[in-house]
């Protein structure tokens, strides 16, 4: 999987926030596909009430998906807005990998009263 780390608008990354990113994503490689992509964009933004957002932005492109995965997250600081941008990537992941495994025919409940009767045939 290639990993791109970006800074918006000449935001400057840190060595051990870049390391943190990177250990949090490649913790997925093993249950994806090649020729994957993951994009994270970070943004440093003054909000309307005067405080600071830290804006994590992960897109991953995925071969056999026709629309990349897109996960947003804000908080008051980078490491917690990666933590929970990296939560919903896993939840996303295990949804894609469901889908390659029942397939987009039948939704999962179906698939499994189908194997449970099959057993019961037996």
């Amino acid at each position: 999987m290639k990993i791109i780390i970006k800074g918006h608008k000449q935001l400057k990354i840190s060595p051990d926030l870049y390391s943190y990113i990177k250990e949090k994503i490649e913790k997925y490689e093993p249950m994806i596909q090649e020729p994957a992509k993951c994009e994270i964009l970070l943004e440093d933004e003054n909000g309307l009430k005067g405080g600071i957002d830290k804006i994590v932005k992960i897109t991953l492109t995925l071969p056999e998906l026709k629309n990349p995965i897109f996960i947003c997250e804000r908080t008051s600081d980078f490491m917690g807005s990666i933590d929970l941008a990296q939560e919903r990537l896993e939840q996303q992941i295990l949804k894609y990998k469901e889908q390659i495994k029942i397939g987009d025919r039948y939704p999962a409940k179906y698939w499994l009263e189908k194997e449970f009767n099959k057993e019961e045939e037996r």
